[in-house]
This record gives C-alpha cells, structure tokens and sequence, in this order.
C-alpha cells in the first residue's frame, strides 16, 4: 500500500522509458572532397535524478548523480519531503503528494527554473486531497497522467476521480479530465487504489491495489491492472491479477508479458501466499499466476524491477517487533526460483530500478543498528551483490528517474 509520507514504487519499464533518447544526428565532415564522412556526435549525458527526504525536519531535495562518473550535483532544488520524481523529454516532473502539485524542471535551462501547477479540479477534486503517487507523460498526444491516491480519510478521490489527466498545453488549468476506473467488488471503500503508471507501444497500464480503507488498509482480494489506449483514453478493460497489494511491474520488450509484486498484508507483515511475484500475459490479459509466493520468500514484496524473465530484483520486507528488515532479492520468474541476496538488511527500500543498464537500490528511512546506511546503492544488473558503500545525498533517498540532458 502507500505509505503517505513516503514516496513508492517507481514508473520505469524495460520497453518504454519515461525519458526520450537523445534523437542521433549524422554530422558531416571532410572539406574539398567529393565524399563526406558521416560521423555520429556523442551521446547526450544522461543522470539520475535522485529526491531525498528528512520528514521529521520537513526538508527534502533534488540532486543529479552522473551514473558513468558518480559526480553528484547535490541538493540543486528545496522541494516538499513528500515528493516523486519521473522523467520524461528531458524534463523532470516532481510530484507534491502533501500539497497535491507538480513542479517540472527542464534541461534547456540546466533545471535551473522549475514551474510549479496545482493538481486540482475545481469543484472535484481539491489539491490537498489528492495525494498524487505517480505520472506518466504521453507527448505524442499531448497529455499526461496521474493517479491520485487520496489523502488519509479523503472522500473526493474514488473510482471517477482516481486517474486524472492533464493537458501538457495549459498545466497551469489543472487536471484537465479524469478517466473512469471501477473498483473491486469485495473493496467497500469506493476507491480503487491506483498506483503505478506504466506505458508500453499504444497502451497504459495502472496498478490497481484494491485496499480496503474501511478494514485497516487490508486487501479486498486481489489487485488488478486497468490498461488504457493512449489513443482513445476513455475506457479502461481490466486484467485480474494472483497477488493480492501490486506494488510495482515491469513490462518487458514486445509489451507482450510483465512482472508483477505484491505485498499482500504488508501492514500486518502477515504471509498468506497470496502475494509475491507474478508473470502476467499482457496480449492475452490474463495472469500467468504466482511464480514466487510470499511465503517462500519469507516476507512482503514491496517493489520491484527486472531486465528479463531471469533477472527479477525483488525488495522483500520483513516485519519483526522492532520494525522491517528490507532484503533485494534475485528471482528467475521463469525457473520460479529465489535467488541470492544482492543487498541488505535496510530499514526501508522506497526503489529498486534497473536504469541504463544498472540496478540502483535506494536506501530509505533511519538505519537501525545491524542494517545498511540510506543511501543510493548502485551496481549492475545481473543478479551479483551490490557494493555495499552507498552514495550519500545528505537526507536518506525517496525516489529516483532517469533523464537526458
């Protein structure tokens, strides 16, 4: 589920990223010649963009960390401690959970000179309530969208108003529309619990959790994604899914097939073996079931990323009396097999993204003694342990993006 002062679950996929790839020119050179040399130029820089959050002292920044040569550009902007952030056209869109607003920040300007747009519908759906938890910009057709969590105890975001859309012309008006999502049939809360935006070829997947708010947050059944055209946005067809409290997926290439965590009763730390990992045929709609359950891995998925069927990297939260223990776990999802274990123990993993071909973790919360300091960990992809030193941003990390400049 989410957890309201912190940022979870990144927006990143293995087919469609949520930045656009530098555009390759071809350069010609020679001089005096009939012939001319095509010469590709260098590849634009690409960074992490990295938010970090003290929520006991109120502050929280932005930094950019240059993956190829781990220069950081520290704290460049203030923001609320509550933040997310997503890429998209070499821009940066932050999203405000406590105020309910975006700031986007742009690489012409050396995201020097952000603009901040309220995320409101005057009359539905106040700012305040919304408690947006993820974006994913469609450029091609000039809009983007956001799910809306709710605030605790809001009553404004439900199955009409759960995913809003913008128009990227006139951020400034708001939310522009909204598009319908139905809510489980077992949940009495009438709010579906949209999470995770992810885009793959014409369509929009969001992650449907499913809690009930009435019952302590516990799952009503089992999540489901709602996939949308991005063409024609207006109606949503549904996939049942195995687990039940998805938390994160990753589409892979041909957006034929996807991975999906759940985390079940993360709350109650209970292990039902109604939650873990599972493969979910996208062209067929229909889940491909458990291939990891929560009780196997002996704890609660609570995000996830992978670069193939073979390299799953998979959070895993234990609740003990003194708090959670977070382990990042490799799984093959085709041998269904858990793997050895690549980092930890943490006190919070708000993300684990396979990015430019790496695997960042990020190291959240206050670390208890025996468990690794917050920080960004960042290794490769390929199912070997982490190092165990992490990058420091001054406040414990929330929520990480690619972008090109």
């Amino acid at each position: 589920m989410r957890k309201y002062r912190l940022s979870v679950s990144p927006n990143v996929s293995r087919t469609v990223s949520s930045f656009v790839s530098p555009l390759v020119s071809l350069l010609a050179v020679g001089c005096g010649d009939t012939s001319s040399q095509m010469m590709p130029p260098p590849p634009a820089p690409t960074y992490l963009a990295v938010t970090a959050s003290d929520f006991a002292a109120g502050s929280g920044t932005l930094s950019l960390l240059d993956p190829e040569t781990l220069q950081l550009q520290k704290a460049i902007d203030q923001i609320d401690p509550s933040s997310t952030v997503r890429a998209a056209d070499k821009k940066l869109y932050v999203l405000d959970s406590s105020h309910g607003s975006l700031r986007v920040y742009d690489a012409a300007d050396n995201f020097k000179s952000p603009k901040d747009y309220p995320l409101r519908k005057n009359g539905i759906v106040d700012a305040i309530q919304g408690n947006p938890h993820d974006i994913y910009v469609d450029s091609a057709h000039g809009r983007a969208f956001v799910t809306l969590y709710g605030s605790f105890g809001s009553t404004q975001v439900k199955a009409t108003t759960a995913l809003a859309v913008l128009d990227l012309g006139n951020l400034a008006a708001g939310i522009s529309s909204f598009v319908t999502l139905n809510v489980g049939a077992t949940d009495s809360d009438a709010n579906p619990d949209a999470s995770q935006l992810v885009g793959c070829g014409d369509s929009l997947y969001v992650l449907l959790q499913d809690l009930d708010r009435n019952n302590g947050y516990k799952p009503a059944g089992s999540g489901r994604l709602a996939k949308l055209s991005l063409s024609n946005p207006t109606t949503a067809t549904y996939i049942p899914l195995a687990g039940e409290n998805p938390t994160a997926m990753s589409i892979f290439a041909g957006c034929d097939e996807a991975i999906v965590g759940s985390a079940g009763d993360q709350l109650g730390g209970m292990l039902s073996g109604k939650s873990g990992v599972e493969r979910v045929d996208l062209r067929n709609g229909k889940t491909l079931g458990l291939v990891v359950t929560d009780a196997t891995l002996g704890g609660n998925v609570s995000t996830l990323d992978a670069s193939d069927l073979q390299h799953v990297f998979a959070d895993v939260s234990i609740k003990g009396p003194s708090g959670y223990n977070n382990t990042v776990f490799a799984i093959d999802a085709a041998a269904k097999s858990k793997g050895l274990a690549l980092l930890g123990p943490m006190n919070y993993v708000p993300a684990v993204a396979v990015l430019g071909g790496r695997l960042v973790v990020l190291s959240g919360g206050k670390a208890n003694p025996g468990q690794l300091k917050p920080g960004l960990y960042l290794g490769t992809a390929t199912g070997m342990a982490l190092p165990s030193e992490p990058i420091d941003f001054g406040l414990p990390p929330s929520s990480v993006a690619l972008v090109s400049r």
